[in-house]
């Protein structure tokens, strides 16, 4: 009796120490704790890779490779999952190692875990028992976006234009964003091309560690327009910025630096130049949102010659299709100085169409 009870204790002893990894493992999914590597994904649909330091009932704190020290508000955080266990205490050694080797036999047949061959699927038995699912994979930074609107016309003279635009951006916030865009816009009447226009544009933005608000940027842009008077235009920027309001569901951004333009087809010539920019992005429900961009640029030896761009979008999310949405938007672009003098300052362009993120 006295060998029965000691055998059946060793058991329950051994059960215990097999179990205790995945208690820990559990208590591990269900709450990070200080030291782990974690992943944050933010409300913004944006997401962030890094060592937990601490954390408090407003905000945590983690430990980045690259940006350092890093705090965050909880009010940005959509959720935040442990992608790695805490270290697993060292085993002890007792002296009644003997007699815990004479009771695995027992505890391993206890324990052992369902195998295919049994006809048992171990993934299913491991839902029946409550185990906690892998976290979801963090969301890319990645954004791709397509845009396109056709019209034709077939009455007093034919015609036919259409827009197409793309635009790819890397973007985690208050890190940094690197935007990349192209957008093409041709007219046909009659059989004659009446508009060509070819704009492609790069930004990046670095955001300072110490005050995500404040960030430097640079940004390059090449303009092809055959039926102007500048035929081609490369232009390139640099400077600082400060996001003055950060807060849902608006934000206002401001950039000031200089550059240098160059012109060339019919004209061959370039100017440096200072640069201006404001951009905002306005979230007006939950499927509607208006972004745009003002940007101007005078000639460091006479403000007076200077080029402008101003863009506003508003965008509507469709409910069948994930990604659809509806577009309408307003370019304008304004040269103040123009050869021949009586060559076209204004290009204003109205369009809409259909939007596709992914």
């Amino acid at each position: 009796m006295i060998t029965y009870l000691k055998s059946t204790i060793i058991i329950v002893m051994t059960l215990v120490f097999n179990a205790a990894p995945a208690t820990f493992a559990m208590q591990d999914a269900a709450s990070p704790v200080p030291g782990q590597t974690v992943i944050v994904a933010l409300s913004s649909g944006d997401a962030i890779r890094a060592t937990l330091v601490s954390e408090t009932g407003d905000s945590i704190v983690l430990l980045h490779p690259v940006l350092g020290k890093v705090t965050l508000a909880r009010a940005s955080i959509a959720s935040m999952v442990a992608t790695t266990a805490p270290a697993a205490a060292p085993a002890t050694t007792t002296d009644d190692s003997a007699l815990r080797q004479e009771a695995q036999p027992a505890a391993n047949a206890v324990m052992d875990a369902p195998r295919p061959e049994d006809g048992v699927n171990p993934a299913d038995d491991a839902a029946a028992k409550g185990a906690v699912p892998a976290p979801a994979p963090p969301p890319s930074p990645w954004k791709f976006v397509l845009d396109a609107n056709v019209n034709y016309v077939n009455a007093a003279n034919d015609q036919l234009d259409f827009r197409a635009a793309a635009s790819a951006i890397y973007d985690v916030v208050d890190v940094e964003k690197w935007s990349n865009n192209i957008e093409f816009f041709y007219k046909v009447v009659d059989g004659g091309n009446t508009d060509n226009n070819l704009l492609g544009t790069t930004t990046y933005d670095r955001r300072f560690t110490s005050n995500p608000r404040v960030l430097w940027f640079v940004k390059g842009q090449g303009q092809s327009a055959p039926l102007e008077s500048y035929e081609n235009r490369l232009s390139a920027w640099g400077g600082l910025g400060y996001e003055f309001l950060k807060m849902p569901p608006a934000k206002l951004l401001g950039k000031i630096g200089a550059g240098y333009t160059y012109e060339f087809g019919d004209q061959n010539d370039g100017q440096a130049e200072l640069y201006a920019e404001m951009e905002w992005d306005w979230k007006v429900t939950e499927r509607q949102a208006i972004v745009g961009s003002y940007w101007i640029a005078p000639a460091f030896d006479d403000p007076s010659n200077f080029i402008h761009l101003f863009r506003t979008e508003w965008t509507m999310m469709l409910e069948d299709v994930k990604g659809l949405k509806l577009l309408g938007g307003i370019r304008w672009q304004y040269q103040s100085d123009v050869t021949p003098k009586d060559a076209l300052q204004n290009d204003i362009r109205l369009y809409a169409g259909l939007r596709f993120e992914m």
